[in-house]
């Protein structure tokens, strides 16, 4: 059998639900309203708080910098603040089962960059004045993995001695929100399509996934018909992503969300795929497990192979099973598989 998949450190990866780098963060985040909600509730740094979402403005993804190895930034923001300076805000999100403990380096070639762009577009003349200065960079980084953020969130402490240089050293440091350490009562305390993809993002086990989109989808219903087809379309990515090639089964599980008909059976057919998707995990595991017996006394042939990975039946497979355990050589189980 293949081994595990492991994350950097060695530790093996839930073996729950994978969620992909879907766009709902992103739709979500890209309109102001949203990503002030965010900053104000996730946040709530003293200066947010006085912040209207007329003072956000979404730049064109031609301003992203991108970092050592490519990536851009997710978004950002041009924040227009009470006393008329402006700042950039912008956010990295990580969307993934481990740390990047190179996050401050990333962060700090997306401030470069963007300072150095800034500074060459200014006219000559004007950023030689003694009152000239450049805009402020506001980083932030959005984590919704499993295992604790535990990457420095400081160049200071990312340069070896830095503590003993005070302010004489470059630095700056980036926000962080840590969804694994967010509350899912303080996540519901408000109702929005963010705050509903951020609760049911903390569950992994596909169960009790399936009960967070329950609870999470009735609240959505009150919100607006543009609001429901986005969060729909969030979940859509994640049965996908669960169900693999399953688009007919989706998109009629689907089908009885925002239509004026009792949703249980929209409710009641997410428990019954991850169901059934869970079933087949078990087939699959009772096949393996023949395979290894088989892999004990001889060489399996394909053929084989290819019958016992291809049965979904869990009763036969567990004869199988049983006669694997049995048999002392392949050819004495084939004999006895043929019957």
């Amino acid at each position: 059998m293949d081994e595990a998949k492991k994350t950097k450190d060695g530790k093996p990866v839930d073996a729950g639900v994978s969620m992909p780098h879907d766009k709902g963060y992103k739709k979500s985040l890209s309109r102001p309203e949203e990503f002030l909600h965010f900053l104000k509730k996730y946040i709530g740094a003293d200066w947010m708080l006085e912040l209207r979402a007329s003072d956000l403005i979404l730049c064109d993804k031609e301003m992203l910098e991108r970092d050592y190895e490519g990536r851009e930034a997710d978004l950002l923001y041009r924040v227009g603040m009470p006393d008329g300076k402006e700042v950039y805000v912008f956010i990295l999100q990580e969307l993934q089962s481990s740390v990047d403990y190179t996050m401050i380096f990333r962060i700090l070639m997306y401030v470069v960059n963007t300072l150095v762009k800034h500074f060459l577009d200014t006219d000559k003349n004007t950023r030689e004045r003694a009152g000239f200065r450049l805009p402020a960079m506001v980083p932030i980084v959005f984590y919704n993995g499993q295992e604790r953020w535990t990457a420095v969130t400081n160049l200071r402490d990312y340069q070896r001695g830095g503590d003993i240089f005070g302010n004489h050293i470059l630095n700056l440091e980036y926000y962080l929100v840590d969804l694994a350490q967010v509350e899912e009562e303080y996540i519901l305390s408000t109702n929005t399509v963010l705050d509903n993809i951020m609760y049911c993002d903390k569950f992994r086990k596909k169960l009790e996934l399936a009960g967070a989109i329950r609870r999470a989808y009735g609240r959505v219903e009150g919100l607006g018909r543009q609001e429901l087809e986005e969060f729909r379309n969030w979940v859509k990515y994640i049965l996908l992503s669960v169900c693999g090639d399953k688009l007919a089964v989706v998109e009629e599980i689907l089908s009885w969300a925002g239509n004026g008909e009792d949703d249980m059976a929209f409710k009641y057919n997410i428990v019954r795929m991850f169901e059934e998707e869970r079933e087949e995990g078990k087939a699959e595991g009772k096949a393996e497990a023949i395979l290894d017996l088989l892999g004990d006394v001889g060489a399996v042939p394909e053929a084989l192979r290819e019958k016992i990975l291809g049965q979904k039946d869990l009763e036969i497979l567990r004869g199988w099973l049983k006669l694997a355990s049995a048999s002392r050589t392949v050819e004495e189980f084939e004999n006895l598989f043929m019957k």
